[in-house]
């Protein structure tokens, strides 16, 4: 924009300059020079607002082009932003399946091991020990008591 103030500067300038010159040196009735000096400021007025209009169009340009950008940009992070929700839920909900699945691993292994453990106890009552009349299983430490 700065760029842009300059030449505007630089040609109302020039042409202010050119217009005195032009008026220093041209041989012309005072009522001929006052004429020339309106139409000449009118020149100079027309060009630097048909100069400042297409800066305005410009500027207007480049300010929807840079909505139009951010509007994409923010569609474009939308879009990563739901693709990545939806892979944390798919993780989430891969994890908590395989935290299911192990702990229903871990409690039928559980099982097992009890049975055996009881299955032992059981096979240990029966070589060691005998059962009394109530139907309990006395050691043979206990049948020696007896």
């Amino acid at each position: 924009m700065s760029e842009n103030r300059g030449f505007l500067k630089g040609l109302l300038a020039g042409g202010l300059i050119g217009a005195a010159f032009a008026l220093l040196y041209a041989p012309k009735t005072g009522r001929e020079t006052r004429e020339d000096l309106k139409r000449k400021s009118r020149e100079l007025y027309d060009e630097a607002d048909t100069y400042l209009g297409d800066v305005k169009e410009r500027a207007a340009k480049v300010v929807e082009d840079g909505k139009h950008q951010a509007e994409l940009l923010r569609q474009q992070a939308d879009a990563k932003l739901r693709e990545a929700r939806a892979k944390a839920d798919q993780l989430i909900s891969l994890g908590k399946q395989k935290a299911g699945n192990l702990s229903d691993e871990a409690e039928h292994r559980l099982a097992d091991v009890k049975a055996q453990a009881q299955s032992i106890i059981d096979e240990g009552k029966k070589r060691f020990g005998r059962k009394d009349k109530a139907g309990d299983v006395n050691t043979a430490d206990e049948q020696s008591l007896s």
